[in-house]
């Protein structure tokens, strides 16, 4: 798939269906984390995979949401710190948004394989360090639920139905991108 299509048509899916990802297509996945891009090329993140569908519904004890506990799959996006700490600060945020790159690329990867994920942060960080022995040092940021779906399935969650179609507006460019100075658009 072209990469500006894939950027445009893909969509957190909430909906999976009740099918393994087989291991070849998760680590193609996780592949394409490895190459994102990080401040001094310092790669702090971690990529933990779980497919123990006790062990997912534990992740999210607050709120319980069906595309986290019926996942096939889910990844856990963690990073190191002390990886970009070494050359950089220790108040220094890099770490988040390498990974954050790196979740990107996941997506996408993802989409382009005929999959879907969603980025979730609505979750306990302690009780995926507990599931998954990760140690203290390690910063837990996400969970990225996985798996093959059906485009036209949906789910409910708060009295809501969510759709996997969802085709959210996108701001104008005008109120986006600037040029010399901020609000003069582009």
């Amino acid at each position: 798939m072209e990469t500006l299509e894939c950027i445009r048509t893909r969509r957190s899916i909430r909906k999976f269906l009740d099918k393994e990802v087989p291991q070849d297509i998760i680590r193609e996945i996780l592949e394409a984390a490895r190459w994102a891009p990080s401040g001094g090329n310092k790669q702090p993140w971690r990529f933990v995979v779980t497919q123990d569908r006790e062990k997912i519904r534990t992740f999210d004890p607050y709120f319980h949401q069906p595309w986290v506990e019926q996942a096939p799959a889910v990844l856990v996006a963690c990073a190191n710190p002390h990886d970009t700490w070494a050359t950089y600060d220790e108040r220094d945020d890099c770490f988040v948004m390498d990974t954050s790159a790196a979740i990107q690329n996941v997506l996408l990867a993802a989409h382009n394989l005929g999959l879907g994920a969603v980025w979730i942060l609505s979750f306990s960080p302690k009780a995926v360090r507990k599931a998954l022995g990760i140690p203290p040092h390690i910063r837990v940021l996400s969970i990225i639920p996985l798996g093959y779906y059906d485009r036209d399935d949906e789910t409910e969650f708060a009295g809501k139905k969510v759709s996997n179609k969802g085709s959210l507006p996108r701001r104008p460019a005008e109120e986006i991108f600037f040029i010399e100075e901020y609000g003069a658009p582009l």
